[in-house]
């Protein structure tokens, strides 16, 4: 988020801590110059996917750059209801689907139902049969972890589903993980997925009209990383993909990608001590609001900003001793009593205060949604939406988790 803008936001005194702000505007400008890589590198042969578990609150505004919506919940299935989002937009993929499961996605109309097993296609062929509707759905690979299935299953859905002309097997899924730092992994999967394409076709005659592929490709959280290379694995991925000698269209699944730099989390400071050698910052948030992917024991700072807010004395009139705390290292301490509750172990600051924000970048996938947020029983934090045109918006008010840690009996 630009720092002219949250300076502006932070010195009107307008912001409620801790909080997360959904950068419009920056969202836009990202997601747009994606979706030019692509219209640019990756001819009409590639489509764009977002997983929208990387951040459900951007959904919509995914929903009108991108082919597919991957939803990967019931619940997430029933955001997509409620904001609008059509089922021809949607792939329903997950790891356990129920038939009710199943029935509540074929009757909103979804585009295709990805499988995770053959019991997910025998769900799949109980519901058309009962229902006299046709089926797209696109069996997962797996990659080797609890995802998907294995080539022989595979081959036993490709081959049992030749009887069947009520459901298409499109293509195939295939997704191993994220934050992949090198493009040759993403050259091995995808050699290795064409070559178990080339024998389903040789075998079954099977042809292939979509290749769904997350691609997993990194993002730079922390001091260090190259942050000024975010489009260029993308980039080198659809040149790739331009390359392969395939029929098939090849949608490329990103998460983490798309939403990584649309938000920021803000953090106000409540209290400051020292033990022995040691700066302590306590602030009003914690690690049940943000979860940097890749964090090792807050070991590494991630892109982060320190704002004066507090009028009047400084550290030292706070702390015993004379000693000079400008620039010094603080350890950055969240407001749950558990000795995991630390943010940052050695940040620079200079001179903070009660009453000061700290600012944390990079926020926007995963974050919060994977944070401990009913640990402790704290409030969810507001969220805030930002842009040039509409100005700051409060897009969810606190929630008290309180109520969901306790017997609905009482």
């Amino acid at each position: 988020m630009d720092k002219t803008v949250l300076s502006e936001l932070i010195r009107k005194k307008n912001i409620q801590t801790p909080c997360y702000i959904l950068d419009k505007d920056l969202l836009k400008e990202h997601v747009d110059r994606i979706c030019e890589l692509v219209k640019n590198k990756g001819n009409d042969r590639v489509n764009l996917c977002y997983a929208m578990k990387a951040n459900a609150l951007i959904t919509g505004v995914m929903a009108e750059k991108v082919e597919h919506i991957e939803v990967c919940s019931p619940g997430e299935l029933e955001i997509c209801k409620a904001i609008g989002i059509p089922g021809s937009k949607i792939i329903f993929s997950g790891v356990n689907k129920t038939r009710k499961n199943i029935a509540d996605a074929m009757e909103y109309g979804v585009d295709i139902v990805t499988l995770e097993s053959v019991k997910h296609y025998n769900l799949v062929k109980e519901y058309i049969r009962d229902n006299n509707v046709k089926a797209t759905v696109l069996p997962r690979l797996s990659g080797g972890a609890q995802f998907g299935m294995s080539e022989a299953e595979l081959e036993y859905i490709v081959d049992d589903s030749r009887q069947l002309e009520s459901i298409d097997v499109t293509g195939i899924h295939y997704f191993t993980g994220t934050q992949k730092k090198k493009l040759e992994k993403d050259r091995e999967e995808l050699e290795y997925v064409a070559a178990v394409i080339r024998r389903l076709r040789e075998k079954y005659g099977f042809v292939t009209k979509l290749l769904e592929y997350g691609a997993g490709l990194p993002v730079p959280y922390f001091e260090g990383d190259d942050h000024d290379r975010v489009y260029d694995g993308l980039s080198e991925l659809l040149e790739y993909v331009s390359e392969l000698d395939q029929e098939y269209k090849v949608g490329i699944e990103l998460g983490r990608y798309f939403a990584f730099n649309s938000m920021v989390y803000l953090t106000g400071i409540d209290d400051i001590k020292r033990y022995n050698d040691t700066n302590i910052c306590i602030v009003d948030g914690g690690i049940h609001h943000i979860n940097y992917y890749g964090q090792n024991m807050a070991m590494r700072v991630p892109i982060m900003e320190h704002y004066v807010v507090a009028e009047g004395e400084g550290t030292e009139a706070a702390l015993t001793g004379e000693v000079d705390y400008t620039d010094d290292d603080w350890k950055i301490c969240g407001s749950l009593c558990t000795f995991a509750d630390i943010l940052v172990r050695k940040a620079k600051l200079n001179r903070p205060k009660p009453g000061d924000i700290l600012v944390f970048h990079n926020v926007g996938a995963y974050s919060m949604t994977e944070s401990p947020a009913l640990f402790l029983s704290r409030d969810m934090p507001v969220i805030y939406s930002y842009c040039e045109q509409e100005g700051l918006k409060v897009v969810r008010d606190p929630i008290e988790t309180y109520r969901f840690n306790m017997s609905d009996r009482v």
